[in-house]
């Protein structure tokens, strides 16, 4: 029976001592320091393919320092954790120590806002550097919501260097799309601001027609008769950079301008028109169905004039006649009855 019980028992006794050995040998070693067991890790450390991410900021802030080491930092592990509970010194007053992660402080910095352009484009953007107001051209009366929706379309126009524009090519390129009604009153409004903007710009001016009489909404000098098809205004630009137009308004009044990235040496002209009245005369009509009744007035009439603007190009005083234009005086007319001698000779009776 002893015999029975001792063959059972003899490769326990082989397994038992082994370990018995093999946990004096880790107990000795923990000991000496000369190995750290962890074992919640015991597992992970054989499966060789199993591999853990490589870290970028240095040692876990969960990790323990073994018993009597030195902290990273230098000092005892309390005064360490003395130091993890102090906040992080600015980077002033001392320097980050190696293998440790500190979490700066976050600055949010607010950038400066640039000062906003105003303008009528849809698509409003920051002007490119360089860009600057050069000329425009202020309406003497109010935009109706219609010509405001051309406005916003004419405000993306842009005159490339050493081209032509043409008003009425422009009129039929926005019109392959849906487009505002074409009343011609206002294009003929909008036609003359532009205009005005080019001239001021120093654009050299092809066609233009002008109305039989100033309209109140057109400034002398820059009057615009515009009519799809017929009537057109053109102009060339001489430059060598593009020209950017752009709206802007005050109130409702909506003021056109022509902007630019021109040379150093570029000047824009001076532009000086000059308005030379003429009175109206006074036109005394027969009017025989007016017998005994003496004088009746038709019609006010109206004065006229002579408009002529001048370029002063290279802004040295010298003015040179770009254009003139002349708007017919209109009579002041009278209706009267005949007298007896006109009623005599024309054998007619009362």
């Amino acid at each position: 029976m002893r015999q029975k019980r001792k063959s059972v028992l003899q490769p326990i006794k082989w397994i038992v001592i082994p370990v018995l050995a093999g946990s004096v040998t880790v107990a000795g070693l923990m000991a000496a320091d000369v190995v750290s067991w962890n074992p919640a890790k015991s597992l992970d450390s054989l499966m060789f393919w199993k591999k853990e991410a490589a870290s970028t900021e240095g040692p876990s802030a969960n990790a323990k320092p073994r018993p009597g080491t030195t902290p990273p930092n230098g000092g005892t592990q309390q005064q360490q954790q003395q130091q993890q509970q102090q906040p992080p010194a600015s980077p002033g007053q001392g320097q980050q120590a190696a293998g440790t992660s500190v979490s700066a402080p976050t600055t949010t910095v607010s950038a400066a806002t640039p000062t906003p352009t105003p303008t009528g484009s849809p698509n409003p953007a920051a002007p490119a550097a360089g860009i600057q107001l050069i000329s425009s051209a202020q309406s003497v009366i109010n935009a109706s919501p219609n010509e405001r929706a051309w406005l916003d379309l004419a405000a993306q126009l842009k005159i490339a260097p050493g081209k032509l524009f043409s008003f009425d090519g422009w009129i039929g390129e926005a019109s392959k799309v849906k487009t505002p009604d074409k009343l011609e009153h206002e294009l003929s409004h909008i036609a003359g601001l532009i205009h005005e903007a080019a001239v001021r710009f120093g654009m050299k001016i092809g066609e233009r027609e002008i109305h039989l009489d100033l309209p109140a909404y057109a400034q002398a000098g820059f009057d615009v008769d515009y009519q799809p098809g017929t009537k057109d205004l053109s102009f060339y630009n001489p430059f060598d950079f593009e020209v950017l137009v752009g709206v802007v308004y005050m109130g409702d009044v909506p003021i056109l301008t022509f902007s630019g990235a021109p040379s150093a040496t570029y000047k824009a002209p001076k532009i000086t028109v000059t308005k030379e009245p003429f009175q109206q005369e006074k036109q005394i009509l027969t009017d025989f169905t007016l017998v005994g009744r003496g004088e009746v007035r038709r019609s006010d009439g109206a004065p006229g004039q002579m408009v002529k603007v001048f370029v002063d190009a290279k802004n040295d005083g010298k003015n040179e006649l770009a254009y003139k234009d002349f708007y017919a005086p209109k009579p002041v007319v009278i209706a009267r009855g005949p007298s007896a001698e006109e009623l005599k000779a024309n054998e007619i009776k009362p």
